[in-house]
């Protein structure tokens, strides 16, 4: 029995000793894959998927976990609501048939330390700071990951370029694109869900734009001198259209992206400062402007010209939507004391006044959802 039992212990030894090696090299290696994000993930806020590897899947997938099963193909979008950004007037969009959004944060960039500043829901129950930016940058805010989250985001007038932290992963990056004189217009031009960098040169009339679809850069000659861009989706297609209001005759003058043909829209009121948005909630962009306290707003649903006026004339614009209806709120905010005074369209346009920001601050209402 001697002969046959210490080959068939040794045997043994060596399985176990085999096996237990396997199972730590395998433990080092899903700690490794966990701390790089390579494990396959479903993100709780967004419902964005990700196999292993960090490979983006749809959210259809039938599988995150088997690398060979078939990935279900993403429905196209119906783009349905679209949201100005105040500041540098970036669109946003929500497709149709989506869960409501929360209501847009009361947000402020601060120049003076470069921290931003965000309340966080209706209630500011949950406040959050980011330090990104130098003094004189200026606050670009959008989507560029297509996470559905605002990223703090800001460009560099003195080095014509954008630093943006993506909110997706924390990384981030640094592009050029534009001058010092260029008008900042961010917006989904592409319809892909995530904002684009571009440009619009006063002194050229051009648009530069570089789809985030693609990279690929569009010059498109628009507009003329004195003219205020205005890029947002006025056809309802789910992409920004370029457009200028041109105080001069009292027009807007857009692209529609839907088929290229021009739209000449005339508002019989001199206002040096667009606030276009959809404030009917039909989906798309109403033509709008601000002439001191005065609103003037062009609904698409019915082609009616409604005028309101709303606090004073030396108040900030930052028009959102602030309740979560899917109509844009006419509000302002007001440099002097940091109160923003919102008239809520869900709630009988009753007035919402919070005070978030000092003298100094950049408003930047948005989707951060942090």
């Amino acid at each position: 029995m001697s002969l046959t039992y210490y080959p068939l212990a040794q045997k043994r030894r060596v399985t176990f000793a085999g096996l237990a090696t396997l199972l730590f090299l395998t433990l080092i290696a899903v700690g490794v894959l966990a701390k790089n994000g390579w494990l396959p993930s479903t993100d709780t806020v967004t419902g964005r998927k990700t196999g292993w590897f960090g490979r983006p899947l749809s959210k259809g997938a039938s599988s995150s976990w088997n690398p060979f099963a078939s990935i279900l193909p993403d429905p196209v979008p119906q783009l349905s609501k679209e949201y100005l950004y105040a500041g540098s007037q970036l669109l946003a969009v929500e497709d149709a048939n989506a869960n409501i959004a929360t209501p847009a944060d009361l947000a402020v960039w601060r120049p003076s330390s470069g921290v931003w500043w965000v309340m966080g829901g209706a209630g500011g129950s949950h406040p959050a700071t980011h330090s990104w930016g130098l003094a004189n940058d200026k606050p670009v805010i959008g989507d560029y990951d297509g996470d559905g989250k605002t990223d703090f985001s800001v460009f560099r007038p003195s080095t014509g370029e954008w630093y943006v932290l993506q909110s997706s992963d924390h990384a981030w990056s640094v592009s050029a694109w534009g001058t010092s004189t260029d008008v900042r217009v961010p917006a989904d031009y592409d319809g892909d869900g995530r904002t684009d960098r571009a440009v619009w040169r006063p002194a050229a009339r051009v648009w530069y734009i570089v789809k985030s679809s693609d990279q690929s850069a569009i010059y498109h000659p628009y507009g003329a001198l004195g003219d205020a861009p205005s890029p947002a989706d006025y056809d309802g297609d789910g992409r920004a259209d370029i457009a200028v209001w041109r105080n001069s005759d009292r027009k807007f003058y857009s692209i529609n992206s839907s088929d290229g043909s021009q739209q000449t829209f005339a508002i019989a009121h001199a206002g040096a400062e667009p606030v276009s948005a959809d404030y009917d909630g039909d989906g798309k962009a109403d033509h709008a402007i601000r002439n001191g306290a005065n609103w003037i707003i062009r609904q698409s649903s019915n082609q009616q010209i409604v005028a309101s006026t709303w606090q004073q004339e030396t108040d900030i614009a930052v028009p959102n939507d602030y309740d979560g209806d899917g109509k844009c709120d006419i509000a302002v905010w007001r440099e002097s004391n940091g109160n923003w005074l919102i008239r809520q369209s869900g709630s009988g346009n009753s007035v919402r006044q919070v005070q978030w920001g000092i003298p100094g601050d950049i408003p930047v209402p948005s989707f951060f959802r942090r």
